[in-house]
């Protein structure tokens, strides 16, 4: 191979492997963006199974449905809920009353996490009611939520599934 040829092999070669060091250096930081997004303090406080339901496409109010896990050494204090698609967005909890009646109550003085553990916030329990939906929401549909901690608010994307059944699992911590 002649010294021209072998000259432009060796900077074709030193572009490819400088814009795969670019690309993955990109890479990196988006991937460690979207690990540390929902991250408080030094450990993660993680967010699974999020998806949000309303009964009909002309609803007025619908619920948000989801786990938190706390995977730090801290307690963590969840103190409300806002949503970009209703007027106002509530933690609530269902009730039973002593003649059996079943209502939906807001959460006062919203939800401690303790080190170590989760929340969930499933149909029939705990969930984010969200109250004056601005617009009918379409399955498959996205928006935002934000949970509101005592010491940061997690920006998260909400999926409506209004074919989601309700699904019975043993959850577990995961890390």
């Amino acid at each position: 191979m002649s010294k021209p040829y072998r000259n432009l092999l060796i900077i074709i070669l030193a572009i490819f492997v400088a814009a795969c060091v670019f690309f993955l250096s990109i890479y990196e930081i988006h991937e460690n963006k979207l690990q540390n997004e929902n991250q408080i303090g030094h450990k993660s406080l993680k967010v699974k199974n999020l998806y949000a339901r309303v009964s009909s496409p002309s609803a007025k109010s619908g619920a948000i449905f989801f786990i938190i896990e706390n995977g730090t050494d801290i307690e963590h204090h969840l103190i409300g809920a806002r949503v970009n698609v209703a007027k106002k967005a509530e933690l609530h909890t269902h009730s039973v009353d002593k003649g059996g009646v079943m209502s939906m109550i807001k959460i006062d003085g919203g939800i401690k996490l303790q080190p170590q553990s989760r929340a969930i916030f499933k149909r029939g329990g705990n969930h984010v009611m969200m109250m004056g939906l601005k617009n009918g929401l379409q399955n498959g549909e996205t928006f935002s939520l934000d949970l509101i901690f005592d010491h940061k608010t997690l920006e998260l994307e909400v999926s409506v599934d209004n074919e989601k059944s309700i699904q019975k699992h043993k959850y577990k911590m995961s890390h």
